[in-house]
């Protein structure tokens, strides 16, 4: 049937404001869609606007010393690249806060989220710390990689804070190198030169050397050079050689006696708060994990080559003497050490654990070079 012409002019109307408030939608549409494009170019994407995870992280050495302090700021920017910067570790150097012998029991408490220490400084209170820190005729950093990852180190060493009741997870994370036997003011020409003399040296290895008839003495890092020039000293260990130029003991001194029998290798270890740790996610472990043993790895292939300069350094410029140790004088200190880390295993059940492990794994590993305090 026809359309009622009186009609058409109305249906017309109404059609063309149909039409009109379509094409009205679709530009509206069309410009909240480039608003919204426009906003998403100049707008940081979503992860970026949220604040990074931080883990509060004291120190154990400043981040400016070479060896021992660098590998912190290493670490912390790896893990920072690696996440993107959604977790950082927020450095606090030494004294910032925190004493380096307060760590373990700040973090342990969650009083900080994070730690980076090396374990010797716990070695009063749990003996076997020295074992995964450095020790007297123990592994070189190789020495030591094998054990964590090819055998039981990595497990026996977060298994000592467990059995401590300490709330941490471990990671050993880096090596800080090995040091030197010490400077001496006095020549050792033999064992029997070791009889009376003054020497700062503090841990293990100050119970080797009284055993021998050495006066021990602990005395502050930064005082060591004042108590050369005071006669007070015959002889001192410090830290590495690359951390040692750093005192100016080569004005002192001029004779170094090699090798560091009392500790080949320094390793640092990353301590987190375990409730801390628990509540990151299985990517953020990750991320934490890979920098960590990327950081071990380089200063693996770095360490020696760092003393090795540094002695090599300290003698064409500073005219200081690298003399080996008489072999009687070895020889006897081993001794000593072996009679010092049976004590220790009488004394303490997991000394002995830790000890005995390391010496089959050594045992196993018969073709290696190095040797340690368990294969004398």
């Amino acid at each position: 049937m026809a359309e009622d012409v009186t009609l058409a002019p109305a249906r017309q109307k109404l059609e063309t404001g149909r039409v009109m408030k379509s094409r009205t939608g679709d530009v509206r549409a069309k410009a909240a869609a480039m608003g919204l494009a426009a906003l998403m170019m100049v707008a940081p994407p979503l992860a970026a606007l949220a604040e990074p995870l931080r883990l509060v992280t004291p120190i154990v050495y400043g981040s400016h010393l070479p060896g021992l302090g660098e590998p912190a700021a290493r670490l912390a920017k790896l893990i920072k690249q690696l996440s993107g910067g959604s977790l950082e570790l927020d450095l606090k150097q030494p004294g910032d806060g925190t004493q380096p012998q307060e760590i373990l029991d700040k973090v342990a408490a969650g009083r900080a989220d994070a730690g980076f220490s090396t374990a010797g400084f716990w070695a009063a209170r749990l003996p076997a710390a020295v074992l995964f820190a450095g020790f007297p005729f123990g592994p070189d950093a190789k020495g030591y990689v094998d054990w964590f990852f090819a055998g039981n180190g990595a497990k026996l060493y977060q298994e000592m804070y467990d059995q401590a009741g300490l709330k941490v997870h471990v990671i050993p994370c880096a090596f800080g190198g090995g040091e030197a036997g010490g400077w001496f003011a006095k020549e050792i020409h033999s064992k029997a030169d070791l009889e009376g003399l003054r020497m700062r040296i503090f841990g293990p290895g100050a119970q080797v050397m009284a055993r021998l008839g050495v006066a021990t003495k602990l005395v502050p890092g930064g005082s060591v050079p004042a108590a050369f020039d005071k006669h007070e000293l015959d002889a001192a260990e410090l830290l590495t050689p690359t951390a040692d130029q750093r005192q100016d003991l080569q004005d002192k001194v001029k004779l170094i006696y090699v090798p560091g029998w009392h500790q080949p290798e320094t390793v640092l270890e990353l301590l987190i708060n375990k409730d801390r740790w628990s509540a990151l996610d299985d990517h953020q472990q990750t991320i934490i994990d890979t920098a960590c043993k990327a950081t071990l790895l380089t200063t693996l292939a770095e360490s020696g080559r760092l003393e090795a300069d540094a002695l090599a350094d300290l003698a064409s410029k500073s005219g200081v003497r690298i003399e080996p140790w008489p072999e009687d004088v070895m020889t006897a200190l081993r001794a000593s050490w072996e009679a010092v880390a049976k004590d220790e295993g009488d004394r303490d059940a997991f000394f002995q654990a830790v000890f005995d492990d390391l010496a089959s794994f050594r045992t196993k590993s018969a073709g290696s070079p190095q040797a340690t305090a368990a294969t004398p």
